[in-house]
């Protein structure tokens, strides 16, 4: 395939592609959206619509694989994968008396690591939909204003570097960040899975 080909339907669908992108890798799409902001390849508008689409499609699809699927998957496979009847218990009356604070304060934080569990969990407990999807969609607004701005931030601080090897340290800076919230966000899920054993 021609390169030059590939890159013009990249361009011309770049707020589509942006859509399945968050849902398939999350926080790191809009980091780099915000830096494409930061660099003026990318509208604010459009880029927000499509990075929200795309996270609320997963929390949707989450949702909707936990209450169709998932009494049946815990007592299928639950004891493979270390959730007990007895958890999910505990978790549904948890989320009876405070679904809406463990909802939106897993949106805010993209759940440390574990965001689709209690989006699952939500569903699961048959959170009404409709009262998941505002919370939802407000935690995404700041959730998504929260990951532009940083990475126009980033992007800023990337057109006042100068010289070659000052951009290999931020790069290598910013993944070094980034690898960092990814390890503690499985080192919480790894607590918390081990405390509820």
């Amino acid at each position: 395939m021609d390169p030059g080909f590939l890159m013009g339907l990249i361009a011309e669908y770049t707020y589509i592609i942006i859509a399945p992108a968050a849902l398939a890798l999350g926080p790191i799409v809009g980091l780099a959206a915000g830096v494409l902001l930061r660099l003026d390849v990318l509208a604010l508008i459009p880029t927000c619509l499509a990075l929200a689409t795309g996270e609320l499609g997963g929390d949707i699809l989450w949702y909707w694989l936990g209450r169709r699927y998932g009494d049946t998957f815990v007592a299928r496979f639950g004891r493979y994968v270390g959730v007990t009847e007895e958890a999910v218990s505990s978790a549904k009356k948890l989320f009876e008396n405070h679904h809406d604070m463990i909802i939106f304060s897993s949106k805010l934080t993209s759940g440390l690591g574990f965001g689709s569990v209690i989006m699952f969990t939500a569903g699961l407990s048959r959170v009404p939909f409709r009262r998941y999807m505002m919370l939802n969609i407000a935690g995404q607004f700041l959730w998504t204003a929260g990951l532009i701005s940083i990475g126009y931030f980033l992007g800023h601080i990337y057109l006042k570097v100068g010289n070659a090897f000052e951009k290999v340290a931020l790069f290598a800076l910013i993944v070094l960040i980034v690898a960092s919230l990814i390890g503690f966000g499985r080192y919480l899920r790894n607590r918390l899975s081990q405390e509820t054993l």
